[in-house]
């Protein structure tokens, strides 16, 4: 999609005989105005309407995200995670701004810039909703399903080496080796 000049209006963008772009805003003389092709680029034809109609869902999507099935838990565990992220790319995009930039300066006196008062207002959010997890026992259901997974493991390992029918020099090592090469793959 093509926009002009960084205005950040969406424009046609179709290539023009003369070998430019269409001036024309996404959409225009159509139906689906904002979104696509213009008229005068196949905007109005089927197939231009269809493929608005698919950007237009692309960008409902993006926008909104589509409903999935999650436990609760695991919502919470994502948002956790999700706020952390928010709060470092803030905290890094912060620590790299100029100071004077970090201050708004209003009638009423100084205040702090959007992107402070976003970083903590995103600070404040990571609080509750990691108090939220703790409270829903998301930690102690991570350790759980560890431990569960550990088990599992061990008894893969287990019934492969009984497989294999191994020696007594073999199974002496094994003590060495299993753990050797779980710690090189956690780590």
């Amino acid at each position: 999609m093509a926009t002009s000049g960084g205005r950040g209006d969406n424009l046609c963008g179709a290539k023009t005989r003369k070998g430019g772009t269409c001036g024309h805003p996404a959409g225009y003389g159509t139906d689906h105005a904002g979104i696509g092709k213009c008229k005068y680029h196949a905007g109005s034809t089927p197939n231009g309407r269809k493929a608005a109609k698919k950007e237009f869902a692309r960008r409902q999507v993006e926008t909104f995200g589509l409903p999935r099935d999650i436990a609760p838990d695991e919502a919470l565990l994502e948002e956790v995670q999700r706020t952390a992220g928010h709060i470092a790319w803030l905290g890094a995009l912060i620590q790299s701004s100029d100071p004077s930039e970090l201050a708004q300066y209003t009638k009423d006196g100084d205040k702090p810039s959007v992107w402070m008062e976003l970083y903590q207002s995103e600070r404040v959010h990571l609080a509750r909703v990691a108090k939220a997890a703790l409270d829903a026992g998301v930690a102690e259901r991570q350790v759980r399903l560890a431990e569960q997974q550990g088990e599992l493991l061990a008894g893969a390992i287990n019934r492969i080496l009984d497989g294999l029918n191994l020696s007594s020099e073999q199974w002496a090592r094994v003590a060495d080796v299993v753990p050797r090469e779980l710690r090189a793959v956690s780590a």
